[in-house]
Formats: C-alpha cells, sequence, structure tokens
C-alpha cells in the first residue's frame, strides 16, 4: 500500500484548540488522506511536548520555529508540504528553511487580523500619518512572502481579491464549514419567547450596540438574547448602557464547542449581524456555520456576499442599521417555529451539499495538493 505524503500544519492557536478548520479539517477529514501532525504553541509551558500527532512549543520559539523543531528530532524534511496559519513571522522562517529541508510551503489566513486593526483606527479617526504608512509596508510585507508561497488559502476569494489581489499564488479558498458528524436537527426552544443568540467576537468595531439598540426598541417582549463570547468585560459594559433590557440578556460560558452547540441548540435564532464594511463583508461570518450546524437560521447583513450562499428560504436578512433590525426582529419574532425550523433545515442542508462540507473540502483540498 503507497504511504501517505505527509502534512505539517503550524498553527497560531493554543494547545487544545478547536479553533475553526483545525479540529474538523486538518486534524479531521484531511487525515483520510495525508499523515497530518498539528503543531500549537503554549505560553505556560518552557518545554518542547508530544502528544499524539501533534507537537506543543513554547510560543517564545515561533520565530525560529524551524531550529527548535529540528533540534527536538522532528525531521521537517520528512513532510511533503508545510502550512502556517495566519502568522507571517512564523511564514518567513518557513520559506527561509524550504530549500534546505525541500517541502512546499501553504499560508492559511484565516481573518486578516491587521488590517481589522487598522479599520478600528478609522472607524475611531485616530489613524496617523504614522498608522497609515506602517499599513501600508505591513502589507506589502505580507504580500511579499505569500508570493513566495506554493498554495493560499484564504477564507474566501472575495477576502483575497481585497486585501491580497494578484499575489500570483495559487488559491484554494477555506471558508467555514459544517462537520456532518456533528450536525442536529432543529430542536424548538422551550417557553414562549423567542430565543436569538450571538456567538463570537464583541468589539467597537463590531458595532454591536447597533443590535442592542434594536432590542431595546422593540415593543414586544416575548424574546430573549443570548451572547456567547471570550469578551465578557466589553459585552458587561455594553449592555450595561441599556439597563431597560439588561434582564432580557443572558450571558453564556461555553469551553469547549459541544458546550458551545448546546447553548446554540437551546435557541431559535443566530445573530450574524456585522457593519457592512470589506473587513467583514468579504466571507461568510463564521459564526454562521455555528448556528446551522444546530440547524438554526442565522439573521445575517444583507450584502452581496451573504447573498451568494443564502437566500430568504434559507436565511434571514436586514441592513445593518438599528431600526431595520428592531424591524426584522419583530417579524422573526411573530414567525411560527415551525417556518424557523423549516429554514433552519434548509440552510443545514444547503451547507452540507454546496461545498461547505468539511468532509468534501478535505477530498478536494488533497486533489489540490497533488496538483502542485
Amino acid at each position: 500500500m503507497k504511504s501517505k505524503k505527509k502534512l505539517l500544519y503550524i498553527t497560531d492557536q493554543q494547545e487544545y484548540s478547536e479553533h475553526g478548520t483545525i479540529g474538523p479539517l486538518f486534524n479531521g477529514y484531511l487525515k483520510e488522506y495525508l499523515d497530518v501532525n498539528i503543531v500549537y504553541f503554549t505560553k505556560f509551558k518552557n518545554s518542547f511536548q508530544e502528544k499524539g500527532n501533534d507537537f506543543v512549543v513554547p510560543i517564545q520559539y515561533k520565530k525560529e520555529i524551524s531550529c527548535y523543531l529540528d533540534s527536538k528530532g522532528v525531521d521537517l524534511s520528512l513532510y511533503d508540504y508545510v502550512f502556517v496559519r495566519n502568522k507571517p513571522d512564523i511564514l518567513k522562517n518557513i520559506l527561509a528553511n524550504r530549500q534546505k529541508y525541500g517541502y512546499k510551503v501553504g499560508y492559511r489566513l484565516s481573518f486578516p487580523k491587521k488590517e481589522e486593526y487598522y479599520e478600528t483606527k478609522k472607524a475611531k479617526n485616530s489613524v496617523t500619518f504614522i498608522d497609515s504608512v506602517k499599513n501600508y509596508f505591513t502589507a506589502q510585507s505580507k504580500k511579499n512572502l505569500l508570493a513566495q508561497c506554493d498554495i493560499f488559502m484564504p477564507t474566501s476569494k472575495d477576502m483575497e481579491d481585497t486585501f491580497y489581489a494578484n499575489s500570483g499564488v495559487l488559491s484554494f479558498p477555506l471558508p467555514a464549514g459544517l462537520d456532518p458528524a456533528k450536525i442536529k436537527p432543529h430542536k424548538e426552544s422551550s417557553g414562549d419567547e423567542r430565543h436569538f443568540i450571538y456567538v463570537g467576537t464583541l468589539d467597537s468595531l463590531r458595532d454591536f450596540e447597533k443590535v442592542l439598540v434594536a432590542f431595546s426598541n422593540l415593543k414586544s417582549k416575548m424574546w430573549h438574547l443570548n451572547i456567547s463570547t471570550r469578551d465578557s468585560e466589553f459585552a458587561r459594559a455594553v449592555i450595561a448602557k441599556y439597563p431597560t433590557i439588561s434582564d432580557k440578556i443572558s450571558l453564556l460560558k461555553a469551553d469547549t464547542l459541544d458546550e458551545l452547540r448546546e447553548h446554540i441548540d437551546a435557541c431559535d435564532v443566530g445573530i450574524a449581524l456585522l457593519p457592512n464594511i470589506p473587513i467583514y463583508s468579504t466571507a461568510i461570518p463564521a459564526k454562521t456555520m455555528d448556528y446551522y450546524t444546530c440547524a438554526i437560521p442565522t439573521l445575517l447583513t444583507d450584502n452581496l456576499k451573504n447573498r451568494t450562499l443564502f437566500c430568504d428560504e434559507d436565511a434571514l436578512f436586514c441592513e445593518f442599521k438599528s431600526d431595520e433590525i428592531a424591524k426584522k426582529l419583530n417579524s422573526i419574532i411573530e414567525m411560527s417555529q415551525a417556518d424557523i425550523a423549516k429554514m433552519g433545515h434548509a440552510g443545514q442542508e444547503k451547507l452540507l451539499h454546496h461545498k461547505r462540507n468539511y468532509q468534501i473540502m478535505a477530498k478536494e483540498l488533497y486533489e489540490k495538493l497533488e496538483s502542485l
């Protein structure tokens, strides 16, 4: 039997992370086609650890990762592919050692965080001339590194075209998707209230206050908003500005994806409303996949990107304006449980059969790598 080719995936994540595509794709379905080892980083340990097929590296060695792994007996010449997730400094080191070890290099960009930081400063009107110059040179440096790669894996083609156009590198977009082993049928929430849930990051750029203003303007009291975020302090500070609805909002804690799915499963509609700016309108929000895993429909910003995948039969849309959000929330509260369940099921089925399925994505990624 022909032995599988080997892939080393160097993440930017802490040990035990279930983040994004790492678990279901790279640590799951892709192993049907390739021998995959994953590198995680840790802030809490000073020694190298080998755990099953994975390696845990102290974070202080990330900029010299090739040399460090070599010193710990990890022979990089055995790998056909080495992928780097997000971090340009790690990518730079991997590219510098490519000729020595003979692997092909892939760059996985899950989200353009540097660009988001710059957009946040722009939104606050606090961008200085130095900020603009620094942003330009940071972007050029990343593009130069990208141009040296063998394959680029952005979250979407739109994101690539907006931030990394004309790189000359083979592109294989890897959007967020569904794990078919984890999907659940829609479950009706308990009680008479309509249960909404928001999952993910909360910060000033995402402007979640527009959503809270909309909820505060609802005449109906037949609703409850659940929020699951790691930004709990920011969430409490924002919620405190709306004391008239604070008793209608719950902050949930979820340490694992299974716990998160339990929270989502108890709700009716997921919220994925984001400002209609390029940093957010070039990819479908990842939280959408968490919602449809549990077959609950998602309330999305009405933009071209979201409409490329979803329609009015399987998702809910409105403009990112408080009055428009309030109108849509009112209509959702008035919807029947049967209509909500039908919409959630339709969205789940569409994603499973439209290449937003990690099992399908793994096969297609393998085929793309074989063509290099």
